[in-house]
């Protein structure tokens, strides 16, 4: 076997929060032909396995991970489809995702723009159906292949098939560490789906009295609103969004709005938006605030003063320090509101 098997590889380094031990094997795959070889290493030597991205979305133990971090690295884009209206292109999941949302845009290709500045790998954008500013990656998702790691065959699978739904997929639940995501194919609009309606957005524009901006433009903005909204992981190590913003009954954000009236229900206001089932999104964030967590500080981990959805490393945070602080914040919010926050990275 021709693969580069490492051993004892140190981990804080293969993600943004910077923290985590050591993995005790760890592979780099850059082919289906090179994961079909990893896993039948795996399966000879009976070891468990974590697929690593980006390492945007990953919090690594602070102690040895027994089995084998593989990180993928299948690279690539190609046109497969091209008729009047619409492209569709497959890209490999190891392919920086805000890189492949610039290449759209430069192809004149709508359906991504609102989703500039995510930081990842494109294989994790199917995972948690990553969305922002009104758009999510199921919208624009053809299909997954991916490597069935329960048949040992690769499958590709239609966009009904991944059942997504609001920051989930049946690759995070129903059939989490089955699938390891090959390429995802997007199937990408050659007319412009104009200003994205949020109110961050719109309000950017407005201001600048720009009325149709081009993709381009749509992206600088998104770029520009995130900069100003998430801290850099490369100045101060985080995950981005910490907290997926949970969604509530009626009853619930009713009463919310009665403990506070000064907010009200998305367009007025952006921090509870009402669904079309009758469901409301709050603003983790704000619920965060309001519990009084944000800037708050323990050992080597802080809720940034600014924004109190970015949880940070101040400088050798552990995941001990981490998840005291996510404990305690989520128990205060618990208490106050009667909402259980969920966490959206993953916490291997």
């Amino acid at each position: 076997m021709d693969l580069n098997i490492q051993e004892n590889v140190e981990l804080s380094s293969l993600t943004t929060f910077k923290i985590g031990g050591s993995a005790r094997y760890f592979v780099e795959i850059y082919s289906g032909d090179d994961l079909k070889k990893a896993f039948s290493w795996i399966n000879d030597k009976g070891l468990d396995y974590f697929i690593l991205g980006g390492g945007s979305n990953t919090i690594f133990g602070d102690g040895t991970y027994p089995g084998v971090v593989m990180k993928l690295s299948i690279m690539g884009l190609e046109t497969t489809k091209d008729d009047d209206n619409f492209s569709t292109i497959r890209v490999g999941a190891g392919e920086d995702w805000d890189v492949l949302v610039k290449r759209t845009v430069e192809m004149n290709l709508s359906g991504m723009e609102a989703l500039s500045g995510i930081p990842g790998n494109t294989g994790a954008s199917p995972v948690q159906n990553i969305g922002a500013y009104g758009q999510e990656a199921k919208d624009t998702i053809e299909s997954v292949e991916a490597y069935d790691t329960k048949d040992n065959n690769f499958v590709k699978l239609s966009n009904s098939d991944c059942q997504f739904s609001y920051r989930d997929s049946i690759f995070k639940s129903k059939h989490k560490g089955r699938y390891i995501i090959c390429y995802v194919s997007f199937k990408l609009s050659k007319q412009h789906n104009g200003i994205p309606h949020y109110k961050d957005v719109i309000n950017y524009f407005n201001e600048l009295n720009i009325k149709q901006p081009s993709l381009m433009q749509i992206r600088e903005a998104i770029l520009e609103i995130r900069n100003n909204k998430f801290v850099n992981p490369l100045i101060m190590p985080n995950a981005g969004s910490f907290f997926k913003n949970p969604i509530v009954q009626k009853e619930v954000a009713e009463k919310i709005m009665l403990q506070h009236p000064e907010i009200k229900p998305y367009p007025e206001d952006t921090k509870i938006f009402p669904n079309p089932n009758g469901t409301y999104k709050i603003a983790a964030g704000w619920l965060i605030q309001e519990a009084g967590f944000k800037g708050v500080e323990f050992e080597k981990v802080r809720i940034d003063p600014d924004h109190a959805l970015v949880l940070e490393n101040k400088g050798g945070a552990t995941q001990k320090d981490l998840m005291e602080l996510v404990d305690k914040t989520r128990a205060k919010v618990l208490e106050i509101f009667d909402i259980e926050l969920e966490i959206e990275p993953v916490i291997l």
